[in-house]
């Protein structure tokens, strides 16, 4: 199996990058991008896993209702979707903001979390495991300088505090450790993305995908580097589409179906087409 999951937030790449400008905050980039994706989910009958921010949940409560309307997963991505290097924020309290927000929209307990900008730690876990999610996706056991350095972590799920149930489901990574989602599939090419998921399943991993609700739309932001930008809009969806023929429709799964024995969730998802 592999869990297609998209991170689906307010637009704030230039305020990460360190320029306070308009865009800064806007949904309407996630928003135009959803349609598109869940055009082709429908189309293809393929489940995925969508990370909302509280923020999004908030301006777009319509479409957020309507993913999950769809069968596909909603979990939690923070509220503020401002992590890495935001002196101010409290963690604690963004999660708990984001988890209640959420759960009022769709109306269903959440599950899931995966932090912005894959800030994982133990505080990270042991709040998550306080409010009582089930699982994170925050690892990218890949090494990356300046952003990731965790070349050493495991690839598959596990347990990461000692006497607690919170389960770590981890990113795809290629053999090399290093990452293959989002921009790494629109820069060095998506045959690159299906190598790296079939050197994982034959290690019996189940690839974490993960890409943005705003890669979907043509990207043309002044205030972000180039890489924000290339190969976003009909390219990526193309890509994404690759991805699921080369697989099968039926070989993609959500990621709280991972929590579960795969035999029953592959018989389930005979019993549903």
């Amino acid at each position: 199996m592999i869990a297609l999951t998209i991170d689906c937030e307010q637009w704030n790449c230039p305020l990460l990058e360190g320029h306070d400008v308009p865009e800064n905050g806007e949904t309407r980039q996630s928003r135009e991008g959803n349609i598109r994706l869940l055009r082709l989910l429908r189309s293809t009958k393929v489940p995925a896993t969508f990370f909302v921010t509280g923020d999004y949940a908030l301006g777009e409560p319509a479409q957020v209702r309507k993913i999950a309307g769809a069968g596909h997963e909603i979990a939690c991505h923070g509220h503020s979707h401002y992590y890495r290097g935001n002196a101010e924020l409290d963690l604690a309290a963004d999660i708990k903001l984001a988890k209640q927000t959420l759960e009022r929209v769709v109306g269903t307990k959440i599950l899931g979390f995966r932090s912005p900008q894959m800030q994982y730690s133990t505080q990270l876990l042991e709040i998550l495991d306080k409010f009582g999610f089930a699982y994170d996706s925050s690892l990218h056991p890949a090494y990356l300088p300046g952003f990731y350095n965790h070349a050493c972590s495991p690839l598959a799920p596990f347990r990461p505090l000692p006497h607690h149930l919170i389960v770590e489901i981890p990113v795809a990574v290629s053999r090399h450790r290093l990452p293959i989602s989002w921009l790494f599939t629109r820069v060095l090419g998506v045959r690159r993305t299906i190598g790296a998921c079939r050197w994982l399943l034959a290690q019996g991993v189940t690839p974490v995908l993960y890409f943005h609700s705003w890669e979907f739309i043509p990207m043309r932001s002044r205030h972000v580097p180039f890489y924000y930008n290339i190969q976003t809009g009909p390219p990526l969806l193309a890509d994404v589409e690759r991805l699921i023929n080369t697989f099968g429709p039926d070989q993609f799964c959500r990621v709280r179906d991972l929590l579960r024995d795969p035999v029953t969730v592959a018989k389930e998802k005979e019993e549903d087409s």
